[in-house]
C-alpha cells in the first residue's frame, strides 16, 4: 500500500504500460480490485491505440499479458515478431516468457539462452529462466535460477516474486 501514491504519481507523469501494469498489480494486492481493473482496462485501450500506431509498446504489453495469463498466444507471436528487428536480451526474454506461457517450451528455452548470453544480473531474467527450466524438468537448474532471482531482488515484481518463492519452495530451495 505504501507504494501506491508513488506509482500513481509515476503513472500521472508518464503513463507507460509497465508502470500502469505495476500499479494495477499493487492495487490488486492491496485489495483495491476496482482500481486494479481500471488500470488493466487502460492497458487494453493502450494496446488498441498502439496497434493503430505501430505497436509502440508491444513488448511491454506482451509481458503484461504473459504475466497475467491472458492473450498469451497473441503476446508470443508479437514478441517473436518484434524480436526479429529488436534483438536485445530483453527482447529475447520477452520471447522466452511469452513462448513459455503459450506452451512453446522449446522456443522458450532457446530464447532464454539468448536472454542470458551477456550474464546480466537481473532477477526477472533469472526468474523466467528458472520457471522455464522447472517446466522442462531440470529441477537443479530451475532451483539455482530461482534462488538467484530471489537473492538478487526478493521484490523484483509484486506478483511474480511471490510465484518465484512458491516455485522455489516446491523445488526444495532456500
Amino acid at each position: 500500500p505504501g507504494a501506491i501514491p508513488y506509482l500513481e504519481k509515476a503513472v500521472a507523469a508518464r503513463p507507460d504500460p509497465a508502470t500502469i501494469a505495476l500499479l494495477g498489480d499493487v492495487y490488486k494486492m492491496a485489495g483495491r480490485d476496482s482500481d486494479a481493473a481500471r488500470q488493466y482496462e487502460l492497458l487494453d485501450k493502450i494496446a488498441v491505440m498502439g496497434a493503430q500506431n505501430g505497436n509502440i509498446y508491444g513488448r511491454e504489453l506482451a509481458m503484461y499479458y504473459a504475466n497475467h495469463d491472458i492473450k498469451v498466444a497473441e503476446a508470443c507471436d508479437a514478441s517473436v515478431k518484434e524480436y526479429e528487428t529488436r534483438r536485445d536480451i530483453y527482447g529475447a526474454d520477452a520471447v522466452a516468457w511469452t513462448c513459455f506461457k503459450a506452451g512453446r517450451l522449446e522456443e522458450a528455452k532457446r530464447a532464454m539462452k539468448d536472454a542470458l548470453r551477456l550474464g546480466t544480473k537481473d532477477a526477472q531474467l533469472f526468474y523466467h529462466a528458472g520457471m522455464i527450466e522447472k517446466a522442462a524438468g531440470d529441477q537443479a537448474v530451475a532451483r539455482t535460477m530461482l534462488e538467484k532471482a530471489v537473492r538478487l531482488n526478493p521484490y523484483f515484481d509484486p506478483l511474480q516474486a511471490i510465484a518465484a518463492r512458491s516455485a522455489l519452495k516446491e523445488l526444495g530451495g532456500k
